[in-house]
């Protein structure tokens, strides 16, 4: 891994509302999320809770709502939002596909017809608005 880059771990984020106050965790996936959401309230609330996935609805592909039933009788509220965006992710692979910067091949465009053909291009498209201005 080069300097600057950091790897991607949490792909969860979960925020908890309880009495007015927020509180966030953050999570790998579901499994992992049931570990966290309930250490997250004791931290915060000082309440003993177990993450209840009955009450948990869909909202949309990437966001979840649910509660939770702490042992004293408190209900808490929480959304789970998956931040790995599929479409940016596909995005961002396609965008690594060709003309990024990089090292070794990566950064290398072309031969030089590549060139060649990026001039004649240029040419042709200042001819065409040159023309079209006169007319």
């Amino acid at each position: 891994m080069r300097k600057g880059q950091k790897k991607w771990v949490n792909d969860l984020s979960c925020t908890l509302h309880y009495k007015g106050e927020v509180r966030k965790c953050f999570a790998q996936d579901f499994r992992h999320m049931r570990l966290k959401l309930p250490e997250a309230v004791h931290r915060k609330w000082k309440l003993w809770c177990n993450m209840n996935s009955d009450s948990l609805s869909q909202i949309s592909n990437n966001e979840w709502h649910g509660n939770t039933i702490c042992a004293t009788g408190e209900r808490i509220n929480y959304t789970i939002i998956d931040r790995k965006d599929k479409v940016k992710e596909a995005a961002r692979l396609l965008g690594q596909v060709g003309g990024q910067a990089g090292y070794g091949k990566k950064k290398v465009r072309g031969d030089s017809n590549y060139y060649r053909l990026l001039r004649a291009k240029r040419t042709i498209k200042d001819a065409k608005k040159k023309y079209e201005n006169n007319s």
